[in-house]
Parts: C-alpha cells; sequence; structure tokens
C-alpha cells in the first residue's frame, strides 16, 4: 500500500499515477476515509484497481494532497499539463487511493488525520 501511494503524482516512479479528467471528483466523507483503514489495519484486501499504462496525450489531473471542500468544485487546479510521456491513469480505484494519499498526508479539510487504534 505504501509503495503504491508514493506513485501518485510522481513523475519519476515509472511515470506516475495520474486521475483522467474523465473521472468524477472525490466524493468519500471524512467518516468513509476512516473506514477503508480498519480492513488495511486488519490486513484484508480493499479491492482491486484498473490502470491504463499509456504514453498517450490524455488530459489528466493530481491526486489532491491537502484535501478541501472546495476542491471537489475546482479540478482545474490539479490539472497536468498534456505530454507525451510514459503515464499511468487511475480507471478504477480513484476513491480508495484519494484516501489513502489524504492519510499519509494527514490532511482533510484541515484536520490532521489520525486512528484511534484502540477504538
Amino acid at each position: 500500500m505504501r509503495k503504491i501511494v508514493s506513485y501518485l503524482n510522481d513523475p519519476d516512479e515509472d511515470g506516475g499515477l495520474w486521475l483522467p479528467n474523465i473521472q468524477r471528483p472525490f466524493v468519500w466523507s471524512e467518516e468513509r476515509i476512516y473506514r477503508l483503514f480498519d480492513p488495511i489495519l486488519r490486513q484484508y484486501p480493499i479491492s482491486t484497481l484498473l490502470i491504463w499504462k499509456t504514453k498517450m496525450g490524455v488530459r489528466r489531473r493530481k491526486f489532491i494532497d491537502n484535501f478541501k471542500e472546495e476542491h471537489r468544485r475546482q479540478l482545474s487546479t490539479f490539472k497536468v499539463p498534456d505530454d507525451d510521456k510514459k503515464k499511468c491513469l487511475v480507471l478504477y480505484g480513484q476513491q480508495r487511493l484519494q484516501s489513502l494519499y489524504i492519510g499519509r498526508r494527514e490532511s482533510y479539510d484541515g484536520k490532521e488525520f489520525f486512528l484511534d487504534i484502540l477504538r
């Protein structure tokens, strides 16, 4: 999990993982993000990803590192310039990957992210 999250927005890591512009905005709530981490901590699978590896000049955007509610309506802020370099586009799994990225960056709408493992 840690390894795949390190590929998000990183063109030096095998082209990086990006979101094609056809993807909807991130919609998971704060509670849904927390619920994703329960099966991870229990070492259960959390489903699969569908990745499109291409060199085509497909319009794409970054994963959001310090997520705020207004980002749901401002996706153009995260647009990446088109190019013909190798890249991997996430076609299925955006909500989970974005949630993991938020967890790694420890920020959701200005709140610090933490897990109460005793709960």
